[in-house]
């Protein structure tokens, strides 16, 4: 019997936040990127991504470092610039949602590489939760305590980190079996490294309320916020394992994850091939 969510609401009616996963809007209402303008070969790549799976995308730009300045001078929020630009933006999209009545919408750095099969993927996820919910993590860069087969395979991979032959050859089958597991869904326990969620229109009006309040007692980012709604009870969360959405960055030394087939390496717009990738960034030493 899963564990009682307690709601800050429990009384207001929750529509079904999602339709037809297999549309141009992965089955929800609207599909926000948010793109820095200070990282133009992101946003040219999450567009031909968009073309290639036909995604119809609405494009956000990121609140500026000026700008996130100002707002901490005029309203003594605690959080650094970076921070606050990434909160406000957020609360934007939020409250474009308010104001024009979205039911539901998947929010989505631009810095990222989908598998090709990520409708797919969606439609399995989404079949799969039970209504109501507020969140769904939809890409995440650590692993969650909560996931299936993570222990397991945290386990299995540590007992087998040796230069054995045998022991090695299990590994590539195990990491394998891994990497192509069904998509399931379950209740979210803290997510981390966010690079896309989706959310419901009553969670968004709700955090488009309290981000603002927060950032004036908080020096937490949006990552901590949205993972902390999560495990303290005030939504209904759920994440998707494996993420068909992972953080990616051409910058030397970074930590791109594993995608079975990248949307981006299909299209010779990345180098390297993310289906050698550890699939966490926690579990980068323990994968290779």
């Amino acid at each position: 019997m899963p564990p009682q969510i307690y709601r800050s609401q429990p009384n207001e009616p929750q529509p079904r936040i999602y339709s037809d996963a297999m549309n141009s809007t992965l089955g929800f209402q609207r599909v926000y990127v948010v793109y820095s303008a200070s990282d133009p070969s992101s946003l040219e790549n999450f567009k031909s991504i968009a073309v290639l799976l036909d995604i119809d995308a609405r494009y956000i730009e990121q609140t500026s470092i000026e700008r996130a300045n100002t707002l901490q001078r005029q309203h003594a929020y605690l959080a650094n610039p970076v921070e606050i630009a990434e909160l406000d933006t957020h609360a934007r999209i939020y409250a474009h949602m308010a104001r024009h009545d979205i039911q539901s919408a998947l929010i989505i750095r631009s810095s990222v590489d989908m598998e090709l099969d990520i409708k797919l993927r969606m439609a399995s996820a989404l079949g799969d939760i039970p209504d109501p919910y507020d969140m769904l993590f939809v890409g995440r860069h650590y692993a969650e305590p909560t996931e299936p087969h993570v222990q397991e395979m945290m386990t299995f991979l540590r007992q087998t980190n040796s230069s054995d032959p045998s022991a090695q050859m299990q590994r590539v089958w195990a990491k394998r079996e891994f990497a192509s597991r069904k998509t399931r869904v379950y209740l979210s326990s803290f997510p981390s490294g966010i690079s896309a969620y989706a959310i419901g229109r009553q969670m968004a009006r709700r955090l488009h309320h309290r981000l603002r309040v927060r950032m004036t007692f908080d020096k937490h980012d949006l990552d901590f916020i949205l993972a902390d709604v999560a495990m303290v009870g005030l939504s209904i969360a759920y994440s998707m394992s494996p993420s068909p959405i992972a953080a990616y960055t051409t910058r030397h030394g970074s930590d791109n994850q594993l995608l079975t087939h990248s949307a981006l390496h299909v299209m010779s717009l990345r180098q390297d091939d993310p289906a050698m990738l550890s699939p966490y960034k926690d579990w980068a030493s323990m994968w290779a």
